[in-house]
């Protein structure tokens, strides 16, 4: 059996390689000129590796299949203690760590670990923030829910399916399933290792793709690709834009699909600082202004560079998307100035990754809409011989995550073997 693989992603890395495991070849073509998509560890801007995309492992448990490549390569993490290291500005204007701002305040308690109790379900027709208003978060909460959990999701929480999320509502730092650590050598010691010995072809961006009888991948250069079958890994928003075109046209349920999933935007703001701007014990802030979220892949190293990161999503990220790169920086560096009372304070050096002007991606990561929590199965359902992966794809709890994505590469795979076996 031929297989061809659309992306060099984390999805197509991992259904690659299990087709591999399983004997089965597979050809990769990637638009970029590297592996890895929207994991991407930059060793340029400081002595240290610096993640312009995908930052952290989310939780230990059992599907956290990154864990098993970390073990196996002997890789260092770094654990984000988020109750001991993170600082947050309350309503009053005073900084706390977050153990001591849960110990102090219920509502930060409440927003930050979701302790909901026996609130009701949410319902999948309704939105992230009128399901917090409907059990009587208060506009202190929902201030506290928009700048820390929905910042960190993806978009604002009008356009947050409350469904789709109900898995975090009860989500404690203080539970390892759902802590948070960084692979101190960097994501790029992953995915360079899930790409060994799989044959990827880079710069090689397919145009369209023609499955009316058997399958061919037609590239912007020219090049034809057939195969038998083809797993698609392309991001949610390059799909929904059509930027790679498919005769016959996609069915009707893939349609479905795209419309109840949005592409949210993320943007980084990265600087390079000459010396520790906070205690080096503290990794993160969550500011009130904008950017919300703030940390440091400083931490947990011994020595080097003093970088912090500065992350939006939604009308945080709109807004400095808006202003464009230098403009942008420059409010976020003000930002922080004001939330750590340095007035002075300056960057040897600083960059914005904005994620949705990246051509071969045009956003983030997926967020599901009210109203259609059964996106996400719909886009993975397999149209052979077309098999779908990525992110947007997982499962509610997984999406939008490095080990969900991986896991539908798997699932795609196997969906592969077992047609090849039938």
């Amino acid at each position: 059996m031929n297989v061809i693989v659309i992306g060099a992603g984390i999805a197509g890395l991992s259904a690659a390689h299990h087709l591999k495991q399983a004997g089965i070849d597979a050809t990769v073509l990637e638009a970029r000129d590297r592996i890895g998509g929207r994991v991407w560890t930059n060793r340029d801007f400081a002595d240290i590796p610096v993640e312009f995309g995908a930052e952290l492992i989310h939780g230990r448990g059992a599907e956290v299949n990154t864990w098993r490549w970390v073990r196996k390569l002997g890789l260092r993490t770094w654990h984000w203690n988020k109750l001991d290291d993170s600082m947050i500005r309350t309503e009053s204007g005073e900084w706390l760590t977050m153990g001591e701002a849960r110990a102090q305040s219920a509502e930060l308690d409440v927003t930050r670990s979701w302790q909901l109790g026996d609130a009701p379900e949410p319902r999948d027709d309704e939105d992230l923030g009128s399901y917090l208003r409907r059990i009587g978060f208060s506009p202190a909460q929902m201030r506290y829910a928009q700048r820390s959990f929905a910042n960190a999701e993806g978009d604002d929480m009008r356009f947050l399916n409350a469904k789709s999320h109900a898995h975090l509502f009860h989500d404690s730092d203080a539970n390892e399933d759902y802590s948070d650590h960084r692979i101190l050598d960097g994501y790029y010691a992953y995915t360079s290792q899930l790409a060994a010995g799989l044959d990827i072809h880079l710069n090689c961006a397919v145009s369209h793709i023609d499955w009316s009888h058997g399958l061919r991948a037609h590239t912007a250069s020219g090049e034809i690709y057939c195969a038998d079958v083809a797993v698609i890994t392309l991001p949610l928003a390059v799909l929904q834009a059509a930027r790679v075109r498919f005769a016959p046209i996609l069915p009707a349920v893939k349609n479905e699909a795209l419309a109840g999933l949005q592409m949210g935007p993320v943007l980084k703001l990265v600087y390079l600082f000459d010396a520790p701007i906070l205690d080096p014990k503290i990794g993160a802030i969550y500011a009130a202004g904008c950017p919300p979220m703030w940390w440091s892949p400083s931490l947990g190293r011994q020595g080097g560079s003093v970088v912090w990161t500065a992350f939006a999503t939604g009308d945080y990220a709109r807004e400095l998307l808006e202003l464009g790169e230098a403009a942008a920086l420059e409010k976020s560096l003000a930002t922080l100035r004001e939330e750590i009372d340095q007035p002075d304070l300056r960057a040897s050096k600083s960059r914005w990754v904005a994620w949705n002007y990246d051509e071969f991606a045009l956003g983030g990561y997926s967020v599901c809409l009210p109203g259609h929590y059964a996106a996400r199965d719909k886009l993975a359902q397999p149209t052979p011989p077309l098999y779908w992966a990525g992110e947007a794809s997982a499962p509610h709890h997984m999406a939008a995550t490095v080990h969900g994505a991986y896991h539908t590469g798997q699932r795609a795979a196997q969906e592969i073997i077992a047609e090849a076996g039938a």
